[in-house]
């Protein structure tokens, strides 16, 4: 619902309470809070948030003998079978209608405890499930930003950039977000971190002006179910234009 105040999480991945990272998403709390909206940070690390799914994530088993974890995932959430700790994140992903996900760039992807939290959080029931996907899945109507820092420039991160392009390397996570509903906005990137002080300010207010257009800037542009035959294949005379699809 762009223009009308949303209720934002802010998903923070770095283990560093003064990392440029965390001082983004207080920069985010405090810019959003601002204009309106109501911020909450989870803080993984200072959660000490286990990045593996294991059994110690119910409180009971559907089958025993069997670690299908999907299939516990879905048991568990029509049980109520989460242990509390999973279940606040779930209910907190649940309350809000606008998520960002904040995190450095490591190995070309996020920290292993971000990946942990979607693996662990983005339950069926709560995130996809029974066709329910895509625009029509169960976190349809909230809005997805990812916010993500390096210790270069964009350039490096450009098509021609030794790093490639910025699209390619997140078009993993953008296209999970979407799978789930979300209408996903371009990235927020913030480079050289270690830059001193006053490139750290520089960046900040930068992204407090970014986050000005959280509620009301168009999202990116994906396929919609319409686009693809049966065989999950754009239909002939579709053109790609997601990153995805690109190299017809």
């Amino acid at each position: 619902m762009p223009g009308k105040n949303k209720k934002v999480l802010i998903v923070l991945g770095h283990p560093e309470p003064n990392s440029y990272n965390a001082a983004l998403a207080a920069t985010a709390v405090e810019t959003l809070e601002a204009m309106g909206h109501e911020a909450r940070i989870t803080n993984l690390y200072a959660k000490d948030l286990d990045a593996r799914v294991t059994r110690a994530d119910f409180t009971e088993a559907r089958n025993p003998d069997f670690f299908a974890v999907m299939r516990e995932q879905a048991n568990a959430f029509k049980k109520d079978a989460f242990v509390p700790a999973v279940q606040a994140e779930i209910e907190l992903l649940q309350w809000c209608d606008g998520l960002i996900l904040q995190y450095p760039i490591w190995w070309f992807g996020m920290p292993a405890i971000l990946k942990g939290y979607m693996d662990r959080i983005f339950v069926p029931g709560v995130a996809y499930g029974r066709g329910k996907w895509y625009e029509i899945g169960p976190l349809a109507g909230k809005r997805a930003l990812v916010s993500c820092t390096a210790d270069c420039g964009i350039e490096a991160y450009s098509p021609r950039g030794r790093y490639g392009d910025l699209s390619v390397l997140l078009w993993p996570i953008h296209q999970a977000l979407r799978f789930t509903g979300f209408d996903v906005l371009a990235p927020a990137f913030t480079g050289h971190v270690s830059d001193g002080d006053e490139a750290r300010a520089a960046g900040l207010a930068a992204h407090a002006e970014r986050l000005k257009g959280f509620a009301t800037d168009a999202p990116m542009d994906f396929h919609t179910e319409d686009d693809y035959a049966d065989t999950y294949t754009l239909k002939p005379g579709v053109k790609g234009k997601t990153i995805g699809q690109w190299g017809e």
